[in-house]
């Protein structure tokens, strides 16, 4: 495998990078280590030939190198049918350039495990993995910023006819103001425009319906259980019990998924808190046979959206005590991101409902808006261009 020191220099595209040290052990290279690959953090070697956006968006860039099993053309062809999905919300690592022999001949030459590596954006922050592991607090209405942010994220995804298919704790990103989420590890990304990759993931234990380890989960339901575990879990992060319970990497210990257990029964009592619905959201999803039967994100995403704006503790039936005390600074931790300039968009077809921007509050169910008023526009459009054709017909007739 690739294994950069900080004085290995790589030419991309006529620019060179140098790999940043690592923040405990600065005599190594800052690397993560995964599943399918290692990503590294890398920058421009010299800031005098940063280029303006890169000095822009702090120049840091993250170069993920897949292990020889991972490595297969399926990569290339989603980051390119993909690549417009970084202008949705929490999405920003589909901008990404895959390197391969062809693009990238010399660099290949040189360091052959860089075949279908790939170059994409870094953010600054925390997985969600880290608070679960470290048992960091967030208040009530960081939970519920939290779990706003990632309904907003997965219903984005399935209004376009999207789904992550690996969502786990490692997978989430949260940033340093803690009110925004981001996904990472969206090479296996469902579109009904792709092929099914060769490996066809199966879930991430303590997130994994039961059905998921025989058929896998590669479909536009994909991430509807998981999606529900992972929003259970931020809404109930603010009470001690939740933290205190929590097993290891997730929330639930893998051998009691969809089980009747505590944690499954204090989760809902707390969910319970800020709406009902929650819970039977959750309980639906749960109970589930099938990953087609539990709720669509959309029910999660309007769950949210009607909680009260004012402070959680100002309209929830909750003993303020019980909820006390404050989360610690977190640390900046190795992920993904880099915003690039917007390409040129790909055909209608491959790119459903855009969201330009994060909803604000006060402006509900904003881009169903957004979608009806496309509808009428598409349809006035196909009206006017059937006027013109039969009026160009009639002259020529008379």
């Amino acid at each position: 495998m690739f294994n950069p020191n900080l004085k290995t220099r790589l030419v991309i595209d006529d620019q060179e990078y140098i790999f940043s040290p690592h923040p405990v052990v600065p005599t190594l290279v800052w690397g993560q280590e995964g599943r399918h690959a290692i990503v590294y953090r890398m920058e421009p070697a010299d800031d005098r030939t940063r280029r303006p956006l890169d000095r822009a968006n702090g120049s840091a860039y993250a170069l993920k190198v897949f292990r020889p099993a991972f490595r297969h053309a399926g990569l290339l062809e989603s980051a390119e049918a993909l690549s417009w999905a970084h202008e949705l919300p929490g999405m920003r690592v589909c901008d990404q350039r895959v390197l391969t022999q062809e693009s990238h001949p010399d660099l290949i030459a040189q360091h052959e495990d860089l075949d279908f590596a790939m170059v994409m954006p870094w953010i600054q922050g925390q997985t969600w993995f880290d608070f679960i592991q470290t048992k960091s607090r967030t208040t009530l209405d960081q939970s519920r910023a939290l779990a706003e942010s990632l309904a907003w994220v997965l219903y984005a995804l399935e209004l376009n006819q999207l789904a992550h298919c690996d969502l786990s704790s490692g997978n989430v990103i949260i940033d340093p103001e803690l009110n925004q989420v981001h996904l990472v590890d969206v090479e296996d990304l469902y579109s009904p425009w792709l092929t099914p990759p060769p490996m066809v993931p199966a879930g991430t234990p303590g997130y994994q319906h039961r059905e998921v380890g025989k058929t896998g989960q590669w479909g536009p339901s994909a991430d509807r259980f998981a999606g529900a575990v992972l929003l259970a879990e931020m809404l109930g992060w603010a009470h001690p019990d939740i933290r205190q319970q929590a097993y290891s990497e997730s929330f639930f210990a893998p051998d009691e998924m969809q089980q009747e257990s505590n944690r499954y029964a204090t989760l809902q009592d707390i969910l319970r808190i800020y709406d009902p619905g929650l819970s039977e959201a959750f309980e639906a999803a749960w109970r589930s046979g099938a990953l087609e039967e539990c709720p669509p994100l959309e029910t999660w995403y309007d769950l949210m959206d009607i909680l009260p704006r004012e402070p959680v503790a100002e309209w929830a039936p909750i003993v303020p005590e019980d909820f006390e005390g404050e989360i610690p600074v977190p640390e900046d931790v190795a992920v993904p991101v880099r915003p690039q300039p917007v390409p040129p968009p790909e055909p209608e077809e491959r790119r459903g409902c855009r969201f330009w921007k994060r909803r604000q509050p006060g402006s509900r169910k904003g881009c169903r808006a957004l979608t009806l008023l496309g509808g009428v526009i598409g349809l006035v459009c196909c009206y006017a261009a059937a006027l013109a054709v039969e009026w160009s017909m009639l002259k020529d007739i008379f």
